[in-house]
């Protein structure tokens, strides 16, 4: 394997792995610059050092280094493996977070795809520690959409971390099914109005995902556009946006 290709592997376990080139290097005994100049491909870890990073990074590694590591996957690893080196419950994080215990356990399980700067500017108060910069770009190149924006989760059923940005919001059942789409200058604004719906309770309603759009003609083509692609998956908002 070409040392460019081992790099990357080494890289993108690394990051699968949510550990930083600091953490990394010192688990198998060696420089940061050493493993700085792996991932960049000018040089290759001998057999010995092979074996460690096998260990670290599982027995596979090699094989994994042609696609981005899985962002939510990382941010999963990362709470995770942190949380349990503090010795804290998923409550304790949630409590000191301000989140729910569902959007913890979501977020440790690789539900939560698309997690607000927000949430995690939360979770590292939380946790004490920072989710690396590399890590932060990662999710952020995964979850936008080029030429609308971020797309972004949010607990539906949390006020505090309802949206007020204007934009299309899609709330999703508890094995994931899109069931409805809307649009608002307000999105938090449109979910206060959802609270006395019938439908509006777990587990119709588990979790919920959004993108900014400022523009009004844009944020109703895109959800007409939405609706018609879920079809009867979606509840008809009071638009009645014709289905085919």
């Amino acid at each position: 394997m070409p040392k460019k290709q081992v790099g990357n592997a080494i890289r993108e376990a690394r990051k699968q792995n949510a550990l930083t080139q600091e953490e990394l290097a010192k688990k198998i005994g060696v420089v940061q610059g050493t493993l700085s100049l792996w991932e960049n491909g000018k040089h290759e870890p001998d057999e010995d050092s092979k074996a460690k990073l096998r260990t670290v990074l599982g027995t596979n590694f090699l094989g994994s280094g042609s696609e981005d590591a899985d962002a939510s996957s990382v941010l999963a690893e990362w709470l995770s493996r942190v949380r349990q080196e503090k010795n804290m419950t998923v409550a304790q994080v949630a409590e000191r977070a301000g989140l729910s215990v569902p959007t913890i356990y979501g977020i440790e399980a690789g539900k939560s795809q698309n997690p607000r700067q927000r949430t995690v500017r939360l979770l590292e108060k939380a946790v004490g520690k920072k989710f690396e910069a590399e890590f932060q770009k990662s999710l952020k190149e995964a979850s936008t959409i080029e030429g609308l924006g971020e797309l972004q989760d949010f607990d539906p059923h949390d006020e505090h971390d309802w949206p007020e940005e204007p934009g299309i919001y899609v709330l999703y059942d508890i094995s994931d099914r899109p069931i409805y789409v809307g649009m608002g200058k307000s999105i938090g604004g449109r979910i206060a109005d959802h609270q006395d719906k019938f439908w509006f309770k777990r587990p119709i309603v588990e979790r919920a995902a959004f993108v900014p759009i400022k523009e009004e003609k844009l944020r109703r083509q895109v959800e007409t556009v939405l609706i018609k692609f879920l079809r009867s998956n979606a509840i008809i908002n009071k638009q009645q946006v014709q289905r085919d």
